[in-house]
């Protein structure tokens, strides 16, 4: 293997892959990072079995070749090589031999045959999805996912996939959230799959990394995938995963369709309100409460434990006469917030026992976004 490329475009692809490699593991072929050179293509992959990121790259090459190179220390050399023409030969015994002007680095590497690489699909099915709506709405779902390992079945973020529709939803048991984008073009049959929520953070972050220029902004990703496996394509960059092997559950049930206590709040300043109201809740449970009166909401917290409370108020508007209080997990319900655009926030209540729906005020035509989160008990 023997090719010349710039140092920053190097580093910009090794950076990408890198992203998966795990910094222990028991199997040490993992810690590098495989690549393959074939004319004037480098394709450089990483792994920690459950997801592989590929990246292809231009270079100039001179000599096909095979290496598994130790990550940190290649990445570690170039990030101190920026903006530098490099040339790299590999050599006997996988020593890769790294030139700039003035200077010459070996690095040894390992028996490319070694590397795993990610599985091919059978039976695999091919969809394309809009990078606009990925990039958009992906991370409005990721945060509700529960990271709690025994809770398999919500350690992802479910897509659904039929004529005309296409769904994100999450949940981790006390929150959800459901995106529904309408007119999506598609007319096959009704698809699902669960998407680990390691994969729908990569492919977020990676998908934004590869908007390098003006140019490449928007475009479609490309989906495959089987029972088993996803695989997303955009540009240079490709993503392979697992797919979580389990049912995810029935989220329409839980989501309550008689809430008809509505209240309508400025956005911004009950998020400003919230987050110095969690500075004086209880450290362990968040709590916070609503005390809705009139046109009045009212925002409490305490923690007996080292003295703090705090009270305060705003305007909104609530459609009921009498008042009402609800208490919920400040940080839940804060991110909530966060992942809505609006400048008017519109919440539904039914009791202070049942699950609240959150909903931006104006949304564009083929969009329906709602949060919901579950209360805790009024003290």
């Amino acid at each position: 293997m023997k090719l010349s490329v710039s140092s920053n475009d190097l580093l910009s692809a090794v950076s990408k892959v890198i992203s998966v490699t795990p910094t222990r593991s028991t199997l040490p072929i993992l810690g590098n990072l495989y690549f393959n050179l074939h004319g004037n293509e480098l394709t450089i992959i990483g792994t920690d079995l459950e997801v592989y990121v590929e990246v292809k790259l231009t270079v100039n090459g001179q000599s096909n070749g095979q290496a598994a190179l130790p990550a940190k220390r290649l990445e570690s050399l170039l990030q101190n090589l920026q903006g530098k023409d490099i040339s790299i030969e590999l050599q006997t015994g996988y020593k890769l031999v790294i030139k700039a002007k003035g200077g010459r680095w070996t690095i040894t590497g390992e028996d490319p045959a070694d590397f795993p690489m990610p599985t091919e699909q059978e039976g695999k099915q091919v969809i394309r999805i809009d990078y606009n709506i990925l990039t958009d709405y992906l991370p409005k779902a990721i945060h509700a996912a529960s990271t709690d390992e025994l809770r398999r079945s919500m350690n992802g973020v479910f897509f659904e996939i039929k004529r005309g529709e296409f769904r994100m939803v999450s949940t981790d048991g006390h929150r959800l959230v459901k995106i529904v984008i309408k007119e999506f073009p598609y007319e096959g049959d009704k698809l699902f799959m669960l998407v680990p929520i390691k994969t729908c953070t990569l492919i977020n972050k990676l998908l934004r990394g590869s908007q390098d220029n003006a140019e490449r902004e928007g475009g479609d990703v490309e989906i495959s995938f089987s029972n088993e496996f996803i695989k997303c394509n955009y540009s240079n960059l490709t993503i392979h995963s697992r797919l979580i092997d389990d049912s995810f559950p029935n989220y329409e049930s839980v989501i309550p369709t008689d809430n008809e206590k509505i209240l309508k709040v400025e956005r911004n300043e009950l998020i400003a309100c919230l987050k110095r109201s969690i500075i004086m809740s209880d450290q362990i449970t968040s709590r916070i409460s609503l005390n809705i009166k009139g046109n009045e909401l009212k925002v409490k917290s305490s923690n007996t434990e080292f003295g703090t409370d705090s009270d305060e108020s705003m305007s909104c508007n609530f459609t009921e006469d009498e008042e009402f209080e609800i208490s919920f997990n400040g940080k839940y319900l804060l991110e909530a917030m966060q992942q809505i655009d609006s400048q008017e926030l519109i919440f539904d209540f039914n009791t202070p026992l049942k699950a609240a729906i959150i909903r931006p005020s104006v949304q564009d035509e083929n969009e329906d976004i709602m949060m919901l989160v579950m209360p805790v008990r009024n003290l």
